[in-house]
Order: C-alpha cells, then structure tokens, then sequence
C-alpha cells in the first residue's frame, strides 16, 4: 500500500522520499532510518509535507500526517491528523477521517472471468486468530469445496501450535508476485471469515480484481466494500457463508474486476490523501478531536455455527 501511494505520487508529479528500516532492498529514493538521531535531523528541511505510516504524536517542523493501519488493544489516543483505512475503523477510533487502499492494478496481470478452477483460497496470517483460518477450512468443508490456503503451512510449532490434516486443503505457505496472482486469479471464491473489525484487508480487493468474489463476516470495512450482491455474501454465520458457495453462477466475477479497479486503485488512493495533505496545509485537522480509542479491537468476535 505504501509502495502504491508513493508510485502514484510520483506519477501526478511529486518527488516522494522513504525514510525506511534497513531491509536488503531498498529504491533509490530510500534513506535507512537511524534512531539514535531525531526525525527533524533526517528529514532535513526538503519535504513539504511527512506522512507516518505509524501513529506519530509530538512536535515536528513540518506538516505531518499519520496512517493508522491497525486495530487497537489497549486504551490509545492519537494525532488528530490521523487518518484511518475505511468509515469503520475512524468510527471504532473516535475519528471521521478516512481513505481506502488502493493498489497499482497494471501489477496484477488480467482477471479470470469465465473459468476459475475447481478450488477456494484463503488468504491472510494463518498464524493471527483473527484471520480464522479454522473457520475457512470449515466452511469450505461443509459446501465439499477444495481450500488453497496463502498465508501458512500445515504444521506450525509457533507459539499456537497448529496441525491440520485436512487434505481437502492445499497449504501454498507465503507466497507473492505472480505465482499468487495465478492462484487468485483462478480461484472461484475467497473464503475471509474474520473475527475482528477488518481495517481495510487488501485480500480483499487483489481478490475482486481478479474476478473472483468474497464470502466473508460483515465486520470492519467488509459492508464498505462488498456492498453489491454480485461481488460477494457477508454474513455472521457459518451455515450461510457455507452456502453462498453453494451456487457462485449468482456472483459475476466482470462485477468483481470492475469493483476493484474503479474504486480502490494506487490512483484513487492518491487523489485521496492529496486531499489530507493540502487540508493540513491549509491549517485546518483532519479529525474534529484527537482519535481515541478504548482498546480491545483484538478480540475475538462471534460467529454463529448454525442459523437461528
């Protein structure tokens, strides 16, 4: 996301610097950040504005703006110019401002839109509970559908030890580039049964780009963005999220593609905090108050096993 908002920037005509960790490949337009030195030290005086892709509260002498990408657990206050990933998340943090992701599509190759294979994918951290990767497996089981799983291996020794023995689920482990879109791509759904307030969730939208439509919980910014009948089913319960596989000739997957690429490019995400920046500038917060937030936004949330 961070690479997108820059590349799009870059293409309206601004100059972009990264102040980054020390990772083995870095652009050229990267510095390593040294935190033994203060961030006014290493920004020098050539940005007008600085954008924190982490909460940042404190004097600067610039303009700055803040992403908050998470959820919180504990009690947290943040920087009025703090802008959240959808209406759902600034609402859960006391906030009204907010932008989508977006992605750079020309990265992603074509849609499949007339025939996926025989499979579903689940795609998120298997190892992060609330990305239920248990509950994926469970209802692609009960509609007999194959689960190809992105985002972990069968056995895990970490600190939830996981074993699952399943066969009916393939485990692709952590993959990226094309190899994963070709996965997507020729999926015929993603199963993302979440069980917390989703900030956004890019596996969302790489997965309506490509055609394939989503069954998912309505939590989080999931209404936000499968809000048409065609592109998915949102639900709370297991059974009905089961069945909305049952019959995928009721989703278009032309309907997914156009989705995506119309309402959460690189370019529209741009647009969008272009807008922050030129309203700080111009003086005035983002936020009416600083966000705060009483935590807890990492616990589990409930799905029904059966209807009612």
């Amino acid at each position: 996301m961070v690479w997108s908002l820059a590349t799009n920037q870059q293409k309206a005509g601004h100059e972009v610097r990264y102040l980054w960790g020390n990772a083995k490949h870095l652009p050229d337009n990267a510095h390593i950040a040294d935190k033994r030195q203060s961030i006014e030290s290493q920004i020098d005086n050539w940005p007008d504005i600085v954008h924190f892709h982490r909460p940042f509260k404190g004097e600067l002498h610039k303009p700055y703006i803040c992403t908050e990408h998470g959820n919180a657990q504990r009690p947290s206050v943040y920087s009025q110019n703090t802008v959240f990933l959808s209406r759902k998340h600034a609402h859960n943090h006391g906030a009204e401002c907010f932008v989508y992701n977006g992605l750079n599509w020309e990265e992603y190759g074509e849609p499949e839109l007339k025939k996926p294979s025989a499979y579903t994918i689940f795609l998120g951290k298997c190892s992060a509970p609330h990305k239920n990767v248990l509950g994926a497996i469970n209802i692609a089981q009960a509609s007999n559908k194959a689960l190809w799983v992105l985002g972990g291996h069968r056995i895990s020794l970490k600190r939830k030890p996981r074993i699952i023995l399943n066969r009916q689920v393939k485990f692709c482990g952590m993959i990226g580039g094309e190899k994963k879109h070709h996965i997507i791509r020729n999926a015929q759904a993603l199963i993302f049964p979440v069980r917390w307030h989703e900030p956004f969730g890019l596996a969302i939208i790489e997965s309506l780009y490509l055609g394939v439509p989503v069954i998912a919980t309505p939590y989080g910014s999931l209404p936000e963005i499968i809000n048409d009948s065609r592109v998915g089913l949102l639900s709370d319960n297991y059974e009905t999220l089961s069945s909305g596989l049952d019959d995928l000739s009721q989703y278009d997957r032309a309907t997914c593609h156009e989705l995506a690429r119309t309402r959460f490019s690189g370019q529209q995400m741009q647009i969008g905090y272009q807008q922050c920046y030129e309203q700080v500038l111009d003086g005035m917060p983002l936020n009416s108050q600083e966000p705060a937030c009483q935590g807890g936004l990492l616990d589990l949330l409930a799905i029904n096993e059966k209807s009612q």
